[in-house]
């Protein structure tokens, strides 16, 4: 039975979901690596890619409500996290309670802004520099 509930474990993990995985302590980069994004509807987060995936940071703000074309399974996620208190009402916005790691930074962007998003776009340095353009600039060829 455990060989089972481990290769159950890895096949969960490959498809990119962390639901077996316990919380990780997070241990942010330098200042000058975070990301914000500043939107319609209250939407003011911080946040930066990690190897799980993006992490969205304590006290950042998503938006009060989601646009009626978002996608239902974002729209699920979100009422999720509004459910299991990871984001609590603060005035017209949610504020996140801790820092909450997303799949994606798309899935972050789309949590934060209650709209479909493409987080490698979204999600901007202080430059202004996207997240898209900070990913590409970091490779170097050999």
């Amino acid at each position: 039975m455990e060989e089972f509930l481990e290769n159950v474990k890895m096949l969960v993990n490959t498809l990119g979901h962390k639901v077996f995985e316990e919380k990780r302590d997070f241990h942010p980069k330098q200042k000058n690596e975070t990301f914000f994004i500043n939107a319609a509807r209250g939407a003011d987060a911080e946040g930066e890619p990690t190897s799980d995936g993006f992490v969205v940071f304590k006290g950042s703000k998503a938006a009060g409500t989601a646009v009626p074309s978002m996608t239902s399974n974002f729209l699920n996620l979100r009422q999720k996290l509004i459910d299991e208190k990871a984001m609590v009402e603060n005035g017209n916005s949610y504020e996140f309670v801790e820092d909450y790691i997303f799949s994606s930074p798309s899935t972050a962007a789309a949590m934060v802004m209650g709209r479909n998003a493409n987080g490698l776009t979204e999600w901007k340095l202080k430059s202004g520099k996207t997240l898209k353009g900070y990913e590409s600039s970091d490779i170097t060829p050999e």
